[in-house]
């Protein structure tokens, strides 16, 4: 069965509860039979579709680290966890999601690719032109196990940063990834910033990657999608 994970901790962004109970309504309405799972320690106002899996030690302690960006950007590292070999008990083919994004259409095709990963190359070149976005991706669990194993800390964080990748977990996926993995091509992936007024026709998934999030966004189609 397919997968669906994402991961709510406390941040400077204030992800809630019910923000992951719309994005996994939008999932049901766009992606067959399939697990939604959040990988949280809140345990309350989640509705009964959305499977919870309390954050794992070894995550933790990644999630104490602090991202190399300016107050406000979130840190991320914790989901490097999703590389580790314990991540196999999520399910055979998993897609990792940011809870901020919009689904306008079908995502079934995203998992048609049967290799171990795939990743989302983001139009902007913010962090680098060669990045993998840390906030999509489809992967085997268990494989490129390296890009947890090899994390070192802070040590790891300025190799990638040394390197020209921006972000936290993103960075360093880039890091160890770029150019050894295959990115998705034209599939309906879209940042907000990547357009002005409605979604283009063939989107299926944008990413509200900044402070404006679909809860706050004052724009009449993500009205007609989030819910």
């Amino acid at each position: 069965m397919k997968t669906v994970v994402t991961w709510l901790w406390n941040g400077p962004r204030g992800y809630k509860p019910e923000h992951v109970n719309v994005l996994a309504s939008m999932f049901r309405r766009n992606l067959s039979e399939h697990r939604f799972v959040c990988i949280t320690n809140e345990t309350k106002g989640f509705d009964s579709g959305v499977e919870l899996m309390p954050i794992p030690e070894a995550a933790a302690q990644l999630g104490r680290l602090k991202t190399p960006e300016l107050n406000g950007f979130p840190s991320c590292y914790q989901r490097l966890w999703m590389f580790s070999k314990e991540a196999k008990t999520l399910g055979k083919k998993v897609l990792l999601v940011d809870v901020d994004l919009v689904l306008t259409a079908s995502v079934e095709h995203l998992f048609a690719y049967n290799v171990p990963f795939v990743g989302w190359k983001p139009k902007a070149s913010w962090g680098g032109t060669n990045r993998i976005g840390g906030g999509i991706y489809l992967i085997k669990p268990g494989a490129h196990t390296e890009v947890f194993e090899d994390f070192k800390g802070q040590e790891s964080i300025n190799e990638a940063r040394k390197a020209g990748f921006r972000g936290s977990d993103q960075a360093w996926i880039s890091y160890k990834l770029a150019h050894k993995v295959p990115v998705w091509p034209e599939v309906g992936i879209y940042s907000v910033r990547d357009f002005k007024g409605h979604p283009p026709s063939d989107a299926c998934l944008i990413q509200f990657n900044g402070l404006e999030k679909p809860w706050n966004a004052k724009k009449q189609w993500v009205e007609q999608f989030w819910c």
